[in-house]
């Protein structure tokens, strides 16, 4: 079952779930992909939220009581993430693959990464606000400029803190909202909420960690 996933990677079953099972209105003809869900789920007021945040849309899968998947563009990056809600009160962090397209004059690269960003707070009665993710497209440019040939782990700390130098504090803020604006999104869609706040890290790698970074030719 899929409560035993833990993370999304580029090459997972997470993209080769099964066909849809339903479209919802106007949303649907804009960002056509794969939906999956169940009759409980609350999907209209998910969606509108879903627009609000101008999220576009890949692939969302609900498996009742289990486990929420999402694929989601945001500034030209695309998320991937999930949910574990048969656990979601003692939720401390949400794993995210991204995947950013580079076509340039004279190549085509993708870089691909996993982050676990640390929840700090839910602010479900704040009107939502639109993310532009400027520190990670900036972090996503020096990936690409460095012309790094190998995938990059927690342990090249080095070549990571040299990446992020200057950025840190705008990536923190990128993902501790991005983690708000998916468990509101959860929040809509079956009404469940989180309660527990935890206190932003003054360390980096606390509230943020980059798991792995790589580059690669677009096949």
């Amino acid at each position: 079952m899929l409560n035993k996933i833990d993370n999304i990677s580029a090459g997972s079953e997470y993209g080769k779930t099964g066909r849809p099972t339903g479209y919802v209105g106007n949303f649907a003809s804009a960002y056509t992909h794969r939906v999956d869900y169940h009759d409980s789920v609350n999907i209209s007021p998910a969606l509108k939220f879903l627009n609000q945040v101008r999220w576009r849309l890949k692939e969302f899968k609900h498996v009742e009581n289990e486990k929420i998947l999402l694929s989601f563009i945001i500034s030209d990056v695309e998320f991937r993430t999930s949910v574990d809600l048969i656990n979601i009160e003692q939720l401390k962090y949400l794993n995210y693959h991204t995947i950013k397209d580079f076509a340039l004059t004279s190549e085509h690269k993708i870089i691909s990464s996993d982050y676990s960003a640390k929840i700090i707070e839910v602010n479900y009665d704040n009107e939502p606000e639109l993310i532009n993710f400027s520190a990670l497209n900036v972090f996503f440019q020096r990936v690409l400029e460095m012309r790094i040939n190998r995938e990059l782990t927690r342990n090249d700390k080095f070549i990571l803190d040299e990446l992020v130098n200057g950025l840190t504090t705008g990536l923190k803020a990128e993902f501790i909202q991005l983690n708000s604006q998916i468990l509101i999104f959860v929040n809509k869609l079956i009404g469940i909420k989180i309660h527990s706040k935890a206190k932003a890290d003054s360390d980096f790698n606390e509230t943020l960690i980059i798991k792995s970074v790589k580059i690669s030719d677009a096949k």
